[in-house]
């Protein structure tokens, strides 16, 4: 490993996990494409790396929500349990696709989910998280498919769990956030196991990056706490937007 890989990685954990700690993203759709432009990795090698470094920074993020009580466990538990199921069984159908289906699969997401997040909906909740109705049933199907999109493509989970959250149940942004973190965590310790068996994870430069991206995660999680609801959307939506076109126009 190089010096100019050392700073590309500590550079890279800053960015990431004061993302991450902002919007509730593991980073993944930051990580993904520099490992995959800056330090000529495979896509599937810069997708499992991604997940130990998320693991790191949703774990720090995690902690500094909770404090806040922004973390509604009973949703998590729903989501955990079906996102590590659905982790395995993305990272086991990456393993034998093809480069371009991957890179496919991870530009849709990202971009349709990116549309989605920036129109106005009206979902009439606000407030602390609890005045809403439990949906299992969603929970599970919605946390099956952050798995499943966790293992494909390299992210924690939050570009599914926190649109389809706040979209589809009127969970207000600031709990799905909180909320989605632990699911990150578990989501991307899942699909790193895979990849690790599989020869595509990059040991040493995930753990860099994932030290750094701890600290990085704590400033993003304080910005995220006096942001309103309105403008974390947009900012979660720009960022979505901006991964997915890096990787359109990438080699």
């Amino acid at each position: 490993m190089s010096i100019i890989q050392i700073i590309e990685s500590i550079i890279t954990g800053i960015v990431a996990g004061f993302i991450c700690g902002l919007t509730g993203m593991g980073g993944g759709t930051i990580y993904v494409p520099v490992f995959y432009f800056l330090l000529s990795f495979s896509i599937k090698e810069a997708i499992g790396t991604s997940l130990l470094v998320i693991v790191f920074s949703s774990i720090s993020a995690f902690l500094a929500h909770m404090r806040e009580g922004q973390v509604n466990f009973r949703i998590a538990g729903f989501l955990i349990v079906a996102g590590i199921i659905g982790a395995q069984i993305g990272s086991s159908i990456t393993s034998i696709l093809p480069d371009i289906a991957v890179k496919i699969f991870f530009i849709c997401i990202t971009i349709f989910l990116s549309i989605n997040m920036w129109r106005e909906r009206n979902t009439g909740v606000e407030g602390n998280g609890t005045n809403f109705t439990m949906f299992p049933i969603r929970f599970i199907l919605i946390g099956l498919a952050a798995g499943i999109a966790s293992g494909m493509g390299g992210v924690g989970g939050a570009i599914i769990l926190v649109p389809l959250l706040h979209m589809w149940v009127g969970i207000p942004m600031n709990i799905c956030i909180g909320t989605t973190l632990p699911v990150v965590m578990f989501n991307s310790l899942s699909g790193v196991i895979g990849y690790f068996y599989r020869g595509l994870v990059h040991i040493q430069i995930g753990i860099i990056t994932g030290v750094v991206a701890v600290f990085a995660a704590l400033a993003g999680t304080k910005v995220s706490m006096r942001t309103d609801n309105k403008r974390l959307r947009k900012i979660f939506s720009i960022v979505l937007l901006i991964a997915g076109m890096a990787i359109l126009v990438g080699r």
